[in-house]
């Protein structure tokens, strides 16, 4: 699973295929602790072009009765997107990418649940995961402009060492074509993704507490 991650602005300088949304990029809020409830910028189509919107974390289809479905949809199995009743709907018409500078992820040892910190090996870059998305629900709060679920499938290469999911990440030069991918090749082109180049390091255990969110969460500490 994906449950916590870190958003924070892109600057001018980062590779961005997407000119006209380079301001908003680079006004990104700065969130070191993101969780499931919480809101986070997402790169949607909009029309005919892509547009960074203030998304509900946890999916809220439109029959959705209450606000607490989100805390099961804010992960989606890569291996069952077309068939859950969830998630079917936004696999066919809906496609979203998160960008993140990291994500945590938590291995499970003899003294519980240690948290690590994922991100791009070389500084600066940007993660992009594969998501889905629905408009405003008419539980959301104001200000939030529909909600997402970020697309895991089974962990490779480093993630595979802390936790046996990870998120379906995407190349820069792919999000586009995944926005507005139809739903026949849109399963084997995220099946045929490839896994970016990771490092990890061992984070306190404070980032646990969804209230807690500064940049001291993501510095490294001895791996216990």
């Amino acid at each position: 699973m994906c449950g916590r991650f870190v958003q924070l602005p892109i600057h001018a300088g980062a590779p961005l295929p997407w000119p006209d949304l380079r301001a908003g990029f680079a006004l990104l809020p700065a969130r070191y602790n993101l969780a499931p409830g919480q809101s986070a910028a997402v790169l949607v189509q909009d029309g005919d072009a892509p547009a960074l919107k203030n998304m509900h974390w946890g999916l809220m289809p439109f029959w959705a009765k209450e606000l607490a479905l989100g805390q099961h949809t804010f992960n989606a199995r890569l291996e069952t997107l077309d068939d859950k009743p969830a998630f079917r709907a936004a696999f066919k018409a809906r496609h979203a990418a998160v960008p993140m500078a990291g994500y945590y992820e938590w291995r499970s040892t003899p003294e519980g649940k240690q948290p690590y910190y994922f991100h791009p090996e070389r500084a600066g870059d940007t993660l992009w995961v594969a998501a889905l998305w629905e408009p405003k629900h008419p539980l959301l709060e104001d200000g939030r402009e529909g909600s997402f679920t970020l697309i895991t499938q089974a962990a490779d290469g480093l993630p595979a060492e802390v936790h046996p999911r990870m998120p379906v990440f995407l190349e820069p030069r792919d999000v586009a074509k995944w926005l507005t991918l139809a739903p026949g090749p849109s399963m084997p082109f995220l099946l045929t993704r490839a896994l970016p180049a990771l490092k990890m390091h061992a984070v306190a255990k404070r980032v646990n507490a969804g209230r807690e969110d500064d940049a001291a969460l993501i510095e490294p500490i001895a791996p216990p």
